[in-house]
């Protein structure tokens, strides 16, 4: 039996190559509110946050209030960019067109978010009725409770899943539901993925099936010795 039967995506940054767009925009906002970064710097601190967890971040850690309309401000201006200059991540249309494993999508982000994103991408249809929002959990990533959701309404166990992450806060939810872990290290240092708990760090999406074939071929090996 493989140890892999689940492949469970990550949205931004994963299917999507959406961290510059999102983090250019939101250095723009935060700009807008007196808070002087570098892109650098909102990456650091603020990939892999939901809006909800960026908005108490600017507000502890920059004591800055953020206007009502924030999360709104910046998912319209998102979405306005998406629709003109979203791509896929390269490869991962081939990936999931030939994948053999079962899989679906556990973010971060909001249901329209997802649907929005997947649709310019070409990717919605691939994921339709497989789309996991922490919205429908009590808590988002870092804490597990949407990796082990989506896992269940797909009919599988934690162990049996493998996800895919290219944060560490998406990391740390993935090992903390006692899933194994892939790193996707293309806008990241791989080190930082390491550190939390990725087993795999890659570079490259189009190398994934054969990473998956290679851990389950390993994995048969060494249950049956």
């Amino acid at each position: 039996m493989d140890k892999f039967n689940l492949v469970i995506f990550d949205c931004d940054g994963v299917l999507i190559d959406s961290e510059p767009i999102a983090n250019n925009i939101l250095l723009e906002m935060l700009t807008e509110l007196g808070i002087v970064l570098t892109l650098d710097d909102v990456f650091n601190v603020f990939v892999g946050k939901s809006t909800s967890q960026c908005i108490e971040i600017i507000k502890n850690r920059f004591g800055k209030n953020p206007p009502d309309n924030f999360k709104q401000e910046f998912y319209q201006r998102v979405t306005t960019t998406f629709r003109t200059d979203l791509q896929p991540i390269k490869g991962i249309h081939d990936v999931v067109s030939k994948l053999k494993y079962a899989y679906c999508v556990a973010s971060n982000s909001s249901h329209d978010w997802i649907n929005t994103a997947l649709d310019a991408t070409n990717l919605l249809p691939y994921f339709s009725g497989k789309i996991f929002s922490a919205k429908d959990v009590q808590r988002s990533k870092p804490h597990p409770d949407v990796f082990l959701y989506a896992a269940a309404k797909m009919g599988f166990e934690p162990q049996e899943c493998v996800v895919i992450e290219d944060t560490p806060t998406g990391v740390k939810a993935g090992v903390d539901a006692g899933m194994t872990v892939f790193g996707y290290a293309e806008l990241i240092h791989p080190q930082k993925l390491r550190e939390v708990g990725a087993s795999v760090v890659f570079h490259d999406m189009r190398l994934l099936p054969n990473l998956l074939e290679q851990q389950n071929h390993t994995y048969s090996i060494n249950s049956a010795t």
